[in-house]
């Protein structure tokens, strides 16, 4: 999920596969890494806060979530063949496994 709940809870950052990408880091559209606090602010700031942001970094800027037509993580690609191998127990919530590629991993 973007909502980082996962976090939250504590969950340490290495046993997560954020397939979704979250709102953990940000990136302008040419790349360039930007504080999450820098797109935080621009968003309560309104237009003129994204306006602003978007001249800084030469693009707009989005967290790192994936939006449909986007690619998944690289992260994702790397471990979902790896994890299934180690995997002794899954548990699949919230999701009705429509939606590939994750319909077609179990």
């Amino acid at each position: 999920n973007i909502d980082m709940l996962e976090q939250l809870a504590g969950l340490p950052a290495d046993k997560i596969v954020a397939a979704h990408g979250n709102f953990a880091s940000a990136h302008s559209l040419n790349g360039e890494e930007v504080p999450t606090e820098d797109l935080r602010r621009a968003v309560m700031e309104g237009p003129e806060g994204w306006k602003k942001l978007r001249e800084q970094y030469g693009s707009l800027v989005k967290p790192d979530i994936v939006f449909f037509g986007e690619s998944l993580p690289e992260r994702f690609s790397q471990l979902c063949q790896k994890d299934f191998k180690k995997c002794d127990l899954l548990i699949v919530m919230g999701t009705s496994l429509v939606v590939g590629p994750f319909n077609s991993l179990v």
